[in-house]
């Protein structure tokens, strides 16, 4: 089971984005700026998602929901 969880991106660095967890990972998606969320699976940003959205799946996390 994979878990995907929604991280900010505060960097660029070179191809890749340096993620708020200081994570670095390669985007699947265009357009992507400084402040964007992505879903994120292991070391890929598979999916953009609004700053509202992110919001949610983190308290969802946070509840274990």
């Amino acid at each position: 089971m994979c878990l995907v969880v929604p991280l900010k991106v505060i960097k660029q660095q070179g191809g890749q984005w340096l993620m708020e967890d200081k994570r670095r990972v390669k985007s699947l998606v265009g357009q992507v700026k400084i402040g964007d969320y992505l879903i994120c699976q292991q070391d890929l940003g598979i999916e953009k998602i609004s700053k509202n959205k992110a919001k949610l799946i983190r308290d969802a996390l946070r509840q274990g929901l």
